[in-house]
């Protein structure tokens, strides 16, 4: 197996990727109407779930299997950082955790060698959501580790993982993904760049009828507003100034879809009618730096999101406005703080969060630098 990156070398690589320069699109339309006061609430201290063992150095993306297990992705994207610091002594194998309802780590899946992209030689599990079917859908994002992006059909038998099937193929920065009904959404991180610079960014829909291991779906790649691939959903122009554009994604309760738009820190809604043909895209709530993971909860009828440059979570209401859950300074994460939150897991009343710990050099970022320990922090949520 190859030597699986840091993430600062990733964000070096991304930054300086050549992407389309001829696109015809326009931006997506912003709504006048956005609610953007955050809500002056006091702020909730977050406590120490877990502290992980190195196999899980980045915890990147997770969900609720149907027994209220949290799974959630490892891709390890620290490896190589760690091991200079002599924090690790061999690189972790990307693996898949779980977390029972008694707080009990365990590993649900660590990546065999025919699990590797034949190309890279490794996996890069992001985004991860339990189909209709009961089965885990993942997605290896190799734009960075030089492979073939894809999603990645788990089949659960007993609660187990039985076997991996790869179901779509072709995408670009695939991220984060959500089931409704039979169909599936995908944010596509980086489709291109408009020629003024800016990030073009979009999100995928296919159906569970197309998923078929013996003939996986190829999405074509996207090569502007005019030649694209007829699952390409929507698209979003955004500021160009991390060349990170769609990311978390979810479906709440009023049945439309929510993409939460990294590097403009920004949320927008995608209406749609009952067979989930999008009608109208606005934007939604606005007014934080980096967004990463998004989530809703039918409890509270809220989202819940992180800012991974701010070391935040906020909620946002169904009238898009946020309201700031926890925030802290840069820290290791070993008293349970944040530590570059990356998406967060609600189970009853408590906000889990994984601590991607990702740290880019940016300076309008929190975290400096992946480290020790590997945690994953809970916030205590109201009634």
């Amino acid at each position: 197996m190859k030597h699986v990156f840091s993430i600062l070398t990733f964000i070096v690589l991304s930054l300086n990727i050549g992407c389309n320069s001829n696109s015809k699109l326009k931006t997506t339309e912003t709504s006048p109407e956005v609610k953007v006061d955050t809500k002056e609430t006091t702020l909730i201290t977050p406590r120490l779930l877990l502290n992980l063992p190195e196999i899980f150095n980045s915890p990147a993306s997770g969900d609720l299997d149907n027994d209220g297990n949290v799974i959630f992705t490892s891709p390890n994207l620290h490896n190589d950082f760690l091991i200079k610091a002599d924090v690790m002594q061999k690189s972790a194998i990307p693996t898949i955790g779980k977390i029972d309802k008694n707080n009990t780590l365990s590993t649900w899946y660590i990546f065999k060698p025919e699990d590797m992209d034949a190309k890279s030689g490794t996996v890069v599990p992001f985004g991860l959501d339990f189909g209709p079917d009961g089965n885990a859908y993942v997605i290896d994002m190799q734009l960075w580790a030089g492979g073939n992006s894809r999603i990645i059909k788990i089949t659960v038998e007993n609660g187990d993982v039985a076997k991996l099937e790869t179901v779509v193929t072709g995408l670009s920065f695939p991220n984060g993904l959500v089931w409704k009904g039979n169909d599936l959404f995908i944010s596509d991180t980086v489709l291109g760049e408009t020629e003024d610079g800016k990030q073009i960014s979009g999100v995928y829909k296919v159906n569970m009828d197309e998923l078929n291991a013996n003939n996986p779906l190829k999405i074509n790649k996207y090569e502007d507003s005019e030649v694209k691939d007829t699952h390409l959903f929507e698209t979003f122009i955004s500021s160009g100034v991390l060349k990170f554009g769609a990311n978390g994604i979810t479906i709440a309760g009023d049945g439309n879809l929510y993409t939460g738009i990294m590097e403009d820190g920004s949320v927008f809604k995608t209406t749609m009618d009952a067979d989930n043909n999008k009608i109208a895209t606005s934007e939604f709530a606005k007014g934080m730096i980096a967004t990463d993971g998004l989530k809703w909860d039918a409890k509270s009828n809220k989202f819940y999101i992180t800012d991974l440059f701010a070391n935040a979570v906020y909620s946002i209401d169904m009238q898009g406005k946020l309201e700031l859950l926890a925030k802290n300074g840069n820290t290791d994460g070993a008293d349970g703080n944040l530590d570059g939150p990356g998406e967060v897991i609600i189970r009853d009343n408590e906000a889990i969060v994984l601590n991607f710990d990702a740290a880019f050099g940016a300076p309008n970022m929190v975290n400096t630098t992946p480290d020790a320990p590997y945690t994953i922090s809970v916030l205590d949520l109201k009634e």
